[in-house]
């Protein structure tokens, strides 16, 4: 289509194009005629999404008197000051696509058609029952099966999965499910988040976005105070521990002081004294634990995440 000089001919374009308008036309309607045939027998999808921002305040450093304390057992409270750096956004696509989050998901309660249920059953019914009745005959049994004969072996005195995820094929069909209708976007300009979630029916994304950011608030929580909350109940179990000390200590003082009562002498008063100047440390170290474990409680606090929500989930139309 170009001339002598290089520059591109229109009307040599133009004629060729209006030789085989028949053709276009007729390629034009057949994709018309298959984007109707598409627009109306694809089932309709609903898709209710639930955007929200972290907001934190940081708390103040532990004091040095406290931080001697808990050094003790072993805990830098440093690390608690430190606490304030945020789990970056970035990462909550990756919370939202690992096993624990799915299957805390898939336990999440949903109501569908007057009846609650779990998302889990929601997905079976979805799918099929003969689909998942023979994934569990062919896959589930067979790792069960294998897993049992495993535990029974004499050879191995002592075999733990607590802290494993062992996935049954039903749950990796299930998560490849709930890949393809959540979706969270990220804007790292303003700061939010975006959990949007796709069904055929209307009523299901609004209650699946709603648990998920739930849940995704719960665990970002989880992470956050996880340090400050380990010093707490430390700081409560040494309290609890030191105060039935004190309390043994002065049943003890009272005890000598009754059995003593009529004899004066200085072995009996310096043994008394004695008993007396231990109690009156031992009440010392309980007023610090004391304030230290209400001075726990306010860095807990001040390290919790609050979440704004800016649109919540609702039902599409």
């Amino acid at each position: 289509f170009r001339d002598d000089d290089g520059s591109i001919n229109l009307v040599k374009l133009f004629s060729i194009l209006f030789k085989d308008f028949k053709s276009i036309k007729k390629i034009i309607i057949y994709f018309f005629i298959v984007g109707i045939f598409f627009a109306i027998f694809l089932p309709e999808n609903y898709t209710s999404q639930s955007t929200f921002t972290p907001q934190v305040s940081n708390g103040p450093q532990p004091n040095s008197s406290i931080s001697g304390l808990a050094s003790l057992a072993g805990i830098n409270l440093s690390d608690i000051g430190a606490e304030s750096s945020e789990i970056s956004p970035l990462l909550y696509p990756q919370i939202i696509d690992s096993y624990p989050f799915k299957l805390e998901l898939l336990s999440s309660k949903i109501i569908y058609e007057g009846k609650t249920l779990s998302l889990r059953n929601y997905l079976i019914n979805e799918l099929g029952s003969d689909f998942i009745k023979f994934i569990k005959k062919y896959t589930i049994d067979i790792v069960s099966s294998f897993l049992n004969n495993l535990l029974k072996n004499d050879d191995i005195e002592s075999l733990s999965f607590d802290k494993i995820y062992v996935i049954s094929e039903e749950d990796h069909v299930l998560f490849e499910i709930l890949e393809d209708i959540i979706n969270t976007s990220i804007n790292q300009q303003d700061g939010f988040i975006t959990i949007s979630v796709t069904d055929k029916v209307p009523e299901i994304p609004a209650q699946i976005a709603s648990n998920a950011e739930t849940i995704l608030q719960s665990k970002i929580i989880d992470f956050k105070i996880k340090s400050s909350r380990e010093f707490l109940l430390f700081s409560e179990e040494q309290y609890k521990i030191k105060r039935k000390e004190l309390n043994s200590l002065q049943d003890e003082i009272a005890i000598f002081q009754d059995k003593n009562i009529n004899i004066n002498s200085n072995l009996f008063q310096n043994k008394l004294n004695r008993l007396l100047g231990d109690a009156q440390i031992l009440q010392t170290v309980v007023q610090q634990l004391a304030t230290q474990v209400e001075q726990a409680k306010i860095q807990v606090s001040k390290n919790t995440p609050v979440f704004t929500v800016i649109q919540p989930a609702s039902i599409p139309f």
